[in-house]
């Protein structure tokens, strides 16, 4: 997401992988809205094919079991969650091609047998290529041609990340053979 043209939005401690789960709460005053807020939600776990009965929105302790902790963001792969989201961040204010938030230079491949994605990002003769690996193992492709060689900006495979370390080259060459790590994305920029 924070790689795409779209405007990036993160939600309740996603930037370092908060595992409280965000219930449906209220602080309402009014018996009859208090009773109507409560059916609609059980009308709608019906849906979910919910076992038992939903968190009472209106109960403190749902409430409770929402809130965020902050200190998860300094420990562990919660710590190094929220360092590779900041320099996501941090590579694209610095970027002008990631920067800009269109799609005028996007160019975005999928192969779904292998479940990766490549999109490249173009802006004023810069160019970014992305390469999304969401396989559960790893997947070989072939480096697409660039005016020059790419070269490695991020690799989320890297131990620094918590990754199982990278096997790619820093610096690649159109139609070479890669091999991306299982579940990750690498960034590679247009010499």
């Amino acid at each position: 997401m924070l790689l795409s043209p779209c405007v990036p939005l993160l939600f309740m401690g996603e930037e370092y992988g908060e595992d409280a789960p965000f219930v449906y709460f209220v602080s309402h005053s009014d018996p009859g809205l208090i009773s109507a807020v409560r059916e609609g939600r059980k009308r709608e776990f019906i849906s979910f094919e919910w076992q038992g009965e939903p968190p009472d929105p209106q109960d403190e302790a749902t409430f409770q079991r929402s809130k965020i902790d902050w200190l998860k963001r300094e420990k562990g792969n919660h710590r190094a969650l929220l360092e590779f989201y900041r320099t996501l961040i941090s590579m694209r204010r610095e970027s002008p091609v990631l920067f800009r938030p269109d799609r005028a230079g996007l160019e975005v491949e999928g192969f779904e047998g292998d479940r990766l994605v490549m999109m490249r990002r173009r802006h004023e003769g810069q160019e970014v290529l992305i390469m999304f690996n969401f396989n559960i193992t790893a997947v070989s492709c072939t480096a697409p041609e660039a005016a020059g060689a790419w070269k490695k900006t991020l690799d989320s495979a890297d131990p620094a990340w918590n990754g199982p370390g990278s096997s790619l080259p820093e610096e690649v060459t159109p139609g070479q053979e890669l091999t991306l790590q299982e579940l990750s994305v690498v960034v590679y920029g247009g010499a």
